[in-house]
């Protein structure tokens, strides 16, 4: 009985604490900054369109959020992270992906709010990606 409680009260303070692309998580100055920082690391590969092509996965349209739906923005960010620019993963810092990701945001029609997107995983956990709404 104990652990059905607990169970419950971390669902119920999980649904308050989430929160989702769609809620402005980004800043319109963030999503400059995160402009310029694609344009350095990963216009030659996604393209101006960000639709990127047969080796490039998109970051924006129905196959990007078909494979992020749903996920944590913690998800993404860490496959930026990593993995990132194609010829030299793993050397943008935890600030220039959160730009970048800002700037994806933007592009793809989700609303800026007043604070910048964070670079903390618990804050970046707590967010939540989701299709635009049309």
């Amino acid at each position: 009985m104990k652990f059905c409680i607990a169970v419950i009260a971390i669902g119920v303070l999980f649904a308050q604490t989430s929160r989702s692309v769609r809620d402005g998580v980004y800043s319109e100055e963030q999503a400059k900054r995160g402009r310029t920082t694609y344009s350095e690391h990963c216009l030659e590969c996604h393209g101006r369109d960000l639709r990127g092509d047969v080796e490039n996965r998109p970051l924006t349209g129905g196959e990007f959020f078909s494979n992020w739906d749903g996920l944590p923005v913690l998800t993404l960010f860490d496959r930026i992270k990593n993995t990132m620019p194609g010829d030299t993963p793993g050397t943008l810092s935890r600030q220039q992906v959160a730009d970048i990701l800002a700037f994806v945001l933007q592009f793809d029609g989700l609303p800026a709010g007043k604070a910048e997107l964070g670079t903390r995983a618990e804050v970046l956990q707590q967010i939540r990606i989701e299709t635009p709404k049309p």
